[in-house]
């Protein structure tokens, strides 16, 4: 799989995943979009394999970015005391519903439209300048190899191409997204190695790095922020000089994460890491903000539409928003300033 134009500079909306609501006190469950669609959509399963009819499964006003189930729709929701079950039920963690594998994907419809709004611009701007040499090798056509070193999220947990998750469409994790899209993009081969472990945080990683140098990599991402207690930012810049000191030759990229189900913890938080990790930006080192958008969809969607176990991972779309994140910092010819 090869990704196009970012959803936030497009006005063609593909796949926006939604988990349908039924809110307590009403009789019929709702969704949201990012957008308003400029006429109608699709709306299909997550295997691709069934498209819903509107009229027959659901309803939308022209205008608005609510749609609504009909009595005898097919599509899958769940109400609002289901989303938050009573202690000691199955499938909950905390006080949420929650599963790893394709529980979520499964619920979680997808629909493609057009639409006309305003396109968003993001707080932070990327630095395709700082990726200097693998920038040049990639135009160059020269072969790449790219090292991801992370936790689960990194791994690939709930992407639908993920092992324990595999479910249709199969869309692999981010890393692989981005190798994909770089070689299509360029021209180039990438090679792509996936270090990434499920629980791990930033001291784990620093014992990885020679793990990293016997790839050799061109490329190397460092992805925590999910499972760390205290030190994240002496631990995060520790990690990053053990890389660049066994990798001289190698750019990195620093990704700060997504946030957590906001029940459990605020955005605060991954601000902050977001913010430390941009004062790590150096020679040959960017970073790749997850954070912000993340935040500003949150503004417009629930969590549950987003995450792959509704706590602390990415679903498809989520994986594919880290993706182009990334992808952001590696623009197909050089960007000249204006005087």
């Amino acid at each position: 799989m090869v990704l196009g134009e970012p959803f936030w500079r497009s006005k063609a909306m593909d796949r926006e995943p939604v988990l349908f609501i039924q809110e307590e006190g009403k009789s019929l469950a709702t969704a949201k979009l990012l957008f308003i669609p400029s006429a109608k959509f699709r709306i299909t399963h997550p295997d691709q394999l069934m498209q819903y009819e509107e009229g027959k499964d659901y309803t939308w006003k022209p205008g608005s970015n609510i749609i609504e189930l009909t009595f005898t729709s097919r599509i899958p929701f769940k109400t609002a005391a289901q989303m938050v079950p009573p202690k000691g039920s199955p499938n909950m963690f905390a006080t949420v519903l929650h599963s790893e594998g394709h529980f979520f994907h499964d619920l979680q419809v997808q629909v493609s439209y057009w639409h006309t709004n305003d396109l968003w611009t993001l707080p932070n701007q990327p630095q395709p300048e700082q990726l200097t040499r693998v920038l040049a090798k990639l135009r160059s056509k020269q072969p790449i190899k790219l090292v991801a070193l992370g936790d689960s999220i990194t791994q690939g947990f709930n992407a639908s191409g993920f092992k324990p998750s595999l479910a249709p469409p199969y869309q692999p994790s981010y890393p692989q997204l981005v190798a994909n899209t770089l070689q299509k993009r360029f021209g180039a081969a990438v090679t792509m190695v996936n270090l990434g472990v499920a629980g791990t945080e930033p001291g784990w990683g620093i014992q990885m790095v020679p793990k990293v140098t016997e790839q050799k990599p061109d490329l190397v991402f460092l992805a925590f922020g999910m499972n760390d207690g205290g030190g994240f930012e002496p631990k995060m810049r520790k990690l990053r000089d053990d890389v660049i000191a066994g990798n001289p030759d190698a750019d990195i990229v620093l990704v700060a994460p997504m946030t957590m189900n906001p029940r459990f913890a605020g955005a605060d938080g991954f601000i902050w890491k977001s913010k430390t990790l941009g004062k790590m930006v150096t020679n040959n080192v960017a970073l790749a903000d997850v954070t912000t958008p993340w935040i500003e969809v949150l503004k417009k969607k629930p969590y549950a539409d987003l995450s792959g176990n509704n706590v602390n991972h990415p679903n498809d779309f989520g994986h594919r928003l880290y993706a182009q994140v990334i992808l952001e910092l590696f623009p197909l010819k050089s960007e000249t300033k204006k005087p």
